[in-house]
Order: C-alpha cells, then structure tokens, then sequence
C-alpha cells in the first residue's frame, strides 16, 4: 500500500512564496502517495507554476483572483477523488499523515471528515496549543460540537480530509473563520474520525491571515457560539454555556474593535454583520458594552481573565 486513489491534497495558494516549497515536499514525501494539485489564485508570478512543473504535480491558475474561501471552494471542485484535504502553503505534514488516513478508512468506510492532532511550528520550536479535540471514531458530530462549547472553538479543520460529496462550500460573502462556520454547521450530518497522533505542524508567523486580519476572525465567533451551536447542543448546561462563550465573544470583540471598525463592519451585508446589528438592537448589555470606548473594555476584559472571571 504506497498509493490511494481516496485522497487529492489540495494546496490554495496565492503570492505568498515562502514556505511553498516545504508544505508541498511535505506533501509529496508521504508513505503512502496521493493526488496531489495546487491551485492559484492568480498570483502576480510564476513561482507555483515553475515549481509544479519541476515537481509534476498538476497545477491550475485562476484567471482573476476570486477570493480566498471561493479558492478553497475551488479546490473541491477540481479534484476528482472521494476525499480533498486542503493543505496551507504555510503549514507541514508528517510523513504518515496520509497512511494514518487510509488505515483509518480502512476500519471506518463510513467516515466523512479525518482529522489528527498537531503542534504549532514556531520560531522558539514546535510548541503545543491549547485545544481540546474528541479523538476515535464518532458516528456523528455531537461530540464534535459539544467541545467546541466547553472547550471553546478550535476543531482543526486544516489538517482535515473531507469526503468531497458532504462539502457543500465556505460561506463567501465575508472572509473569517469561514472554516469552523462550515464544520460546526455540519458537524451534526458526519461521521468523523480523529487520530490523536500528532500528524500536522500549524506554522505561525507574522505574514499569516488569521494574525494580520485577527479584526475579521473576532467578529465571526459569537455568530458561531450563538447561531450555531448553540442552537445545536441538546443538554440545558451545555446551551448556556454557549450563551457565556457567545457574551464573552462579544465582550472580546469590543476589547479590539474601535468605533469606527465596528460601524464600518455592520455596514457591510454578510451573516456576520447582521447578526451583531440584531444583537444590538436587542440586548441591552451587548448595546452598552459597545457604546463604551475600547480602551476601557480592554481594561476590564484582561483585569477580569487575570481573577478568571472571563470566558
């Protein structure tokens, strides 16, 4: 067993040079091999492509740039196996990534989205996160969506292969943490499978999205705690736990946001943006903690995790 025919490794990618070359050997160097393509979002050069040729793996460039979610909703639509993992340009996967995959579809055919453990790649060395992940076979997702209340949000998409007929697509009106929006809202219709090996190495660094766009991720949390999971898990303590994440997320939220971000924010038409405009509207401790200055908002929120209090 050196080759499946199960899963296509998919990289998205964009400008962005300098890690492109490691994420794909990763890729390449598995024990067992795959499918494995890229797909530009129209870079402003030719890097990818030269190296995709030098490599022969197959390579697409899109015409226009048509955004990132769309990108990765691209990747799906391009490949043409039953499973897609979607591998950063930044990120590493260990060399038995894929063979721990296949030997768990092997025991587990039913399974719609497999994920493993990983550890942050940083410049001080490989360092542990701080998540909590339900490991094994799960013949649905309840699991899946109960720790992300408890344990707050954190399911590591990134190193996820999904079955490609289930991915119905990342939300693409607005651009933040579109992938746990995506998993939470399904999680309920799948069949996971977790490999509590550590298989995956999350690269951080100063040019990484989620880092310089942290603003967008923030405003698309409480959405996720309140419309999503919340309105999903069953157990009364659990519902109002969700309740608490969602508060604090807010309260975090206006600890960043300044005045101005925030009106421009929910100028915008997204599911995002509605949501924090009906929140206003409609709790009067959401409308307060927003009228008042960031500074102080901040001030209290980190004065209220440092005694435990915050969420």
């Amino acid at each position: 067993m050196n080759y499946t025919e199960l899963l296509t490794i998919a990289m998205p990618v964009y400008e962005r040079r300098e890690y492109f070359l490691e994420a794909l050997e990763s890729a390449i160097n598995q024990t067992v091999k795959c499918k494995i393509i890229v797909v530009d979002n129209c870079s402003s050069h030719d890097y990818f492509r030269d190296i995709c040729g030098k490599k022969g793996i197959t390579y697409y460039r899109n015409e226009t740039n048509i955004g990132m979610n769309p990108n990765f909703n691209r990747c799906f639509k391009l490949a043409d196996t039953e499973y897609v993992m979607t591998l950063q340009d930044d990120d590493i996967l260990s060399p038995h990534y894929v063979e721990s995959f296949v030997k768990a579809w092997d025991k587990h055919p039913d399974i719609d989205v497999f994920f493993t453990d990983f550890v942050r790649n940083t410049r001080d060395g490989n360092l542990p996160h701080r998540h909590v992940f339900p490991f094994g076979y799960m013949e649905d997702g309840q699991k899946v969506i109960e720790y992300a209340v408890k344990y707050k949000l954190g399911f590591p998409y990134l190193n996820s292969s999904i079955r490609r007929s289930k991915f119905t697509g990342f939300y693409t009106k607005y651009s933040g943490s579109n992938d746990w929006v995506w998993i939470y809202d399904n999680a309920d219709k799948f069949v996971f499978y977790g490999d509590s090996r550590i298989l995956y190495q999350f690269r951080e660094h100063s040019m990484q999205d989620s880092k310089n766009n942290i603003l967008r991720y923030r405003f698309s949390l409480p959405y996720i705690y309140d419309v999503i999971l919340k309105q999903k898990v069953v157990e009364p303590s659990i519902k109002r736990r969700a309740e608490l994440n969602t508060f604090w997320a807010l309260v975090q939220l206006k600890s960043i946001a300044k005045k101005n971000e925030v009106d421009d924010f929910i100028k915008e038409e997204n599911i995002f943006s509605n949501y924090l405009i009906e929140k206003l509207n409609s709790d009067r401790w959401v409308k307060t903690i927003f009228a008042m200055p960031t500074w102080l908002v901040y001030v209290i929120y980190k004065s209220l995790r440092k005694i435990g209090v915050s969420g």
